[in-house]
């Protein structure tokens, strides 16, 4: 795993590198087309940046488009990777590692220093773990946003996945979990087992290292979580090392919040999160 250089060493060719793409939410069909699973960039005027993470079986497009797109209206600049594996069908998630998810989120922390100055990184479910996961190994980020995001589960099932996984390829997955029942979400329909083995991985192994994250630390919890326990984000903001922390309750939305009920919600609570560390850093 890779630990790179700091987000005050902006790269002039990694930025031009990056072009401005038409945020917009895209046609959701299933199974993912090029349009739900694309990465997101946004290169905006200031000098703050975020880089946004989806979940496990999620896509940029899918799970982010809301966000990214009120943060960059906001004149933010956003950098949303599809992480490896995803955005097409569940054989090719076999092939991920927790090691090459987090390089992915490494990858597009490099992408978001080189936009801005100021950089805050922001993750739905999995990818709230990978946020803790720079939180830990990144110290400079200015501050962390997790929304639904584990650091365990208490599915009893995880158990046997160790072992579960060299004799079954995949099982069916339940659709995405949002409480608003128009939302026509493009989902993988099965999950590689060998890449929810690769997630208690990741979970495990941010879990010990929770002590490391110093970092301001923003935590969304949905009442009504029917993938990820809520006490979750508790338990995170327990064993953190962070002074400024807090926890925001979404009482309308179910695990995928950020294109449920509460997204507004959740964009104006990060808006205000950033405006906060802002000023407090002067």
């Amino acid at each position: 795993m890779r630990v790179s250089s700091s987000c005050s060493q902006r790269s002039a060719c990694s930025s031009c590198a990056l072009k401005t793409s038409r945020l917009s939410r895209p046609t959701m069909a299933l199974p993912f087309d090029k349009a739900s699973a694309a990465p997101i960039r946004h290169q905006a005027g200031s000098d703050t940046a975020c880089l946004l993470l989806h979940g496990l079986t999620g896509a940029p497009a899918r799970d982010l488009w809301f966000l990214a797109d009120y943060l960059s209206a906001r004149d933010i600049s956003v950098v949303a990777p599809l992480l490896t594996g995803h955005g097409k069908t569940w054989k090719e998630l076999e092939f991920a590692t927790s090691e090459s998810w987090q390089n992915d989120a490494l990858t597009g922390l490099d992408e978001a220093c080189a936009m801005g100055k100021t950089v805050f990184v922001a993750g739905l479910s999995m990818g709230g773990t990978l946020a803790l996961y720079l939180g830990e190994h990144r110290p400079e980020i200015a501050g962390l946003i997790t929304i639904n995001a584990p650091v365990y589960l208490d599915d009893p099932k995880m158990k046997v996945v160790p072992i579960l996984r060299h004799f079954q390829r995949s099982q069916p997955k339940a659709p995405p979990d949002v409480a608003d029942q128009d939302a026509m979400l493009p989902d993988l329909g099965f999950n590689s087992l060998e890449a929810v083995y690769q997630f208690e991985r990741l979970m495990r192994g941010v879990r010990g290292d929770l002590g490391m994250v110093t970092q301001p630390l923003l935590s969304f919890r949905s009442t009504q979580d029917h993938v990820v326990p809520p006490r979750n984000a508790e338990y995170i903001l327990d064993h953190v090392n962070s002074r400024v922390k807090s926890v925001i309750t979404l009482q309308r939305s179910y695990h995928c919040a950020t294109i449920d009920y509460d997204r507004e919600r959740i964009a104006v609570g990060i808006e205000q999160f950033i405006a906060l560390v802002q000023a407090r850093q002067g």
